[in-house]
């Protein structure tokens, strides 16, 4: 990406002004939300037919404002936008994003002109569009924001779609799970700014670590394919494709207006050039933490520590059939394992299934840590119950339970630090939704992954081996 075009994205994404243009009580979150996430800068109100709302002084025009605009969202009924863009480019605003919807998503030759003359009055000046039909821009490092609820703590991952109410669920859901935001943008219809060009400088982005993108369809293929291909190179990069059904792609068709293309093509388009792709959120936000929070593995084998024989045996099929190997261990780790947990009821083997090295002679962690320095184990996922607490406090006492947490992150920052090898835990609520909660945030601050099932964690580690490898095969050329 050009120094200039670079800048100019800079400058969407941390704008010293914004204007919420047609603010009313139905959009009254575009003009809160900067002020609740943290914006420092300043934030204008324009509706031509009232003088203030929320005791905030409504400007009748931009044209009114003795002030530089970098950002404005529009949220105005459809027919009136071609003068509003009028207005923003006489103004100089380099961003205009529109919320109103009523464009080509609706199929008619109506929305779709409304859309050309948005973008030949734009091309008329220095101003880009985002949008039609969406929410906007999110960056919590500058404070501009489209839902008052978004966190203001940034982060790490990057997150581009089409879709506006998916975006807020994609942002809410890594606030509980631990995850924090660089920038996220929902484009919607993209007439002007399109995917590819918020993939070319998140690329770029030093706050970005992870980009992720959501996609139905897309007005040039070619060039979003070779936007990703260099992207992949220098990050890893998660695509999750709606539409990939003829139905999906149909509910595409009405929702943003574009073409969804079919499942498989993307799939292995996507395949082919290192893109990593998921099916929904829960893999996504899966795959994130795991990605954050890991080295990545050396190789395709893994450890698995399970509390029932017939759970370990199902989640070994399961790896296996996603193309990762569960190896036996050596014998000589074997016998040392049997000597610290009693023989009766345990497998020593892999997948270690020994319940006895909680409750009795053993401390759990020294297990695993013996377990994954063989050579021949690349990564960990280790069972977490979270019925452990009520036990401890029945039977072992409070403090077993304790120690017992402690230790578990000690092993994982020994596996993952010292042995640098992936670590996760996993643990779907059982018996105590609250302790569940309390376990994933306790170990989530600490930087260990915790997803609910081995399943997941198995397809968000093999999802890392993916990248290495493509990443392998890069330099190998």
């Amino acid at each position: 990406m050009d120094p200039e075009k670079f800048e100019y994205f800079e400058t969407l994404f941390h704008p010293k002004s914004i204007a919420i243009i047609g603010v009313s009580e139905g959009s009254i979150f575009y003009l809160f939300a900067p002020m609740v996430t943290g914006f420092k800068g300043k934030v204008y109100a324009v509706n031509p037919n009232r003088d203030s709302i929320f005791n905030i002084k409504c400007y009748k025009s931009v044209l009114d404002i003795n002030d530089d605009i970098d950002f404005a969202t529009v949220t105005v009924p459809a027919k009136y936008t071609p003068d509003v863009m009028r207005e923003c480019v006489e103004k100089g605003i380099k961003t205009v994003h529109f919320f109103t919807s009523g464009y080509s998503e609706t199929g008619t030759e109506e929305g779709k002109k409304l859309e050309q003359e948005l973008l030949n009055i734009s091309r008329k000046g220095n101003t880009k569009i985002i949008g039609p039909n969406c929410m906007g821009v999110y960056c919590p490092e500058s404070g501009l924001s489209f839902m008052p609820g978004f966190p203001k703590q940034a982060g790490p991952v990057a997150f581009i779609a089409q879709s506006g109410a998916l975006t807020e669920q994609v942002v809410y859901s890594g606030r509980l799970r631990g995850i924090g935001f660089s920038k996220v943008v929902s484009y919607g219809n993209a007439i002007d700014l399109d995917n590819p060009d918020f993939i070319e400088y998140l690329a770029e982005d030093p706050k970005t670590r992870i980009i992720s993108t959501y996609i139905e369809g897309t007005k040039n293929g070619r060039r979003l394919l070779e936007t990703l291909k260099e992207a992949v190179k220098k990050k890893p990069v998660i695509v999750w494709k709606g539409g990939q059904t003829e139905r999906g792609a149909v509910a595409v068709s009405s929702h943003t207006g574009s073409l969804a293309g079919s499942g498989n093509i993307w799939r292995a388009a996507l395949n082919q050039i290192g893109a990593l792709s998921i099916r929904d959120l829960e893999e996504l936000i899966d795959t994130f933490l795991v990605f954050l929070n890991n080295p990545y593995p050396r190789g395709r084998r893994g450890l698995i520590v399970s509390f029932s024989g017939g759970e370990s045996v199902s989640e070994t099929d399961k790896a296996v059939e996603m193309g990762l190997e569960i190896p036996l261990l050596s014998k000589e780790t074997k016998e040392k394992i049997e000597q610290m947990v009693p023989a009766a009821g345990i497998s020593a083997r892999n997948p270690l299934d020994i319940p006895s090295a909680f409750f009795r002679f053993a401390n759990i962690a020294e297990v695993v840590k013996l377990a994954a320095a063989e050579d021949n184990i690349d990564f960990v996922i280790f069972e977490m119950l979270d019925r452990f607490r009520s036990v401890g406090k029945r039977f072992r006492g409070f403090q077993w339970y304790v120690d017992l947490r402690k230790s578990i992150r000690d092993a994982a920052n020994y596996i993952k630090n010292e042995l640098g090898k992936p670590f996760v835990i996993t643990m779907l609520p059982a018996f105590s939704e609250h302790e569940a909660i309390f376990l994933r945030k306790f170990y989530g601050a600490r930087g260990i992954s915790v997803v609910p099932t081995m399943t997941r964690a198995a397809r968000a580690i093999k999802r890392m081996i993916d990248y290495q490898e493509f990443l392998n095969r890069q330099k190998s050329q």
